[in-house]
């Protein structure tokens, strides 16, 4: 009677180790800031999981590189999802909270580091790429389109495609997909949907309160809290002797988004500090299938890390639309 007990006990506690509950435990590593923020880690566990390093080069000869999984040897996947990310940390690393959520899914994934960050070619921090930022970072987004396009024909496999960035990444998104569009590019028509996640319409309009937004973040709560108020005026003059000028010749994307011919996913927290919801709230009533979250939150493009299971379910119930 003890050694079936024993034999018992022994076979359940292997069974609590299956190699399900192992990944599970890995993967919800990735909703760790900590973790992703030290990319050789996160580049272990997603190698592990079967993600291979990739590179493409865009039009303007910029290397992008990225961290690409197919899953078609494991299930029949119905498309790819691309994951473009915001100005910072602008890696792809960032982004792999969503593999998380979405692992089970049948989808392949393609995370990039945004040109000018980390593995990718190109620099972010000097004047002339700060003066054009937002001008030629959506080539980034047509290249991986194309080598998504040219791998799926190779292998195989479903060409659809939905596209998701947060902040900058949503607003590059929307200008390749109004550039392929202008270019008559076949690759359109395998754009299924686009998860429009904390974006923004014109560059010009975001700087000012995204720099008093991080400046209260990163003081609020310590001794040098009451420097925030001169900070931020003092930063806000820098802006508008430096980059402001610059910045308001670039054009909004709203006639972007109102052309685009696939469904937009606009997910935007109500009280985001960052990037203010309402312009985004307005345009999204102007489109062909718009589909849209509010949330009462204060948070800018993390609100995925803080409930989990609730951003499954919507981006689920998207993918779902969009893919059927």
């Amino acid at each position: 009677m003890k050694k079936t007990a024993f034999i018992f006990i022994f076979l359940s506690t292997l069974s609590a180790i299956n190699p399900d509950n192992v990944l599970s435990n890995d993967l919800s590593q990735l909703f760790d800031t900590s973790i992703l923020k030290v990319p050789a880690k996160v580049q272990e566990i997603l190698t592990s999981h079967g993600f291979q390093k990739v590179c493409f080069t865009t039009q303007d000869n910029f290397k992008i590189c990225g961290l690409f999984l197919d899953q078609s040897k494991k299930m029949k996947i119905k498309g790819t999802i691309l994951y473009c990310a915001g100005f910072y940390p602008g890696t792809k690393e960032g982004m792999t909270s969503f593999y998380a959520l979405l692992a089970d899914l049948p989808y392949n994934f393609l995370f990039f580091d945004a040109r000018g960050h980390q593995e990718s070619d190109g620099k972010l921090l000097s004047y002339q790429n700060i003066k054009q930022y937002g001008s030629s970072e959506y080539q980034d987004i047509v290249a991986a389109i194309d080598f998504l396009n040219t791998y799926n024909t190779q292998h195989e496999l479903p060409q659809s495609l939905v596209i998701h960035g947060i902040c900058s990444g949503a607003f590059h998104s929307m200008k390749a997909i109004d550039h392929l569009s202008k270019t008559d590019c076949p690759h359109c028509c395998n754009i299924k949907g686009i998860v429009f996640d904390s974006g923004w319409l014109k560059l010009v309009d975001i700087v000012e309160p995204t720099v008093c937004a991080e400046v209260t973040h990163r003081l609020k709560n310590t001794y040098f809290s009451w420097f925030i108020r001169p900070i931020c005026w003092i930063t806000k003059q820098f802006y508008r002797f430096t980059f402001k000028s610059h910045h308001l010749e670039f054009e909004s994307i709203e006639q972007c988004i109102t052309n685009a011919s696939c469904p937009i996913f606009f997910i935007h927290c109500m009280h985001d500090p960052y990037v203010p919801a309402a312009p985004i709230q307005k345009i999204a009533g102007q489109i062909k299938h718009p589909y849209s979250w509010w949330i009462e939150h204060a948070s800018h493009g993390t609100y995925h890390l803080k409930e989990q299971q609730v951003f499954k379910k919507r981006l689920e119930e998207f993918l779902n639309t969009v893919m059927e």
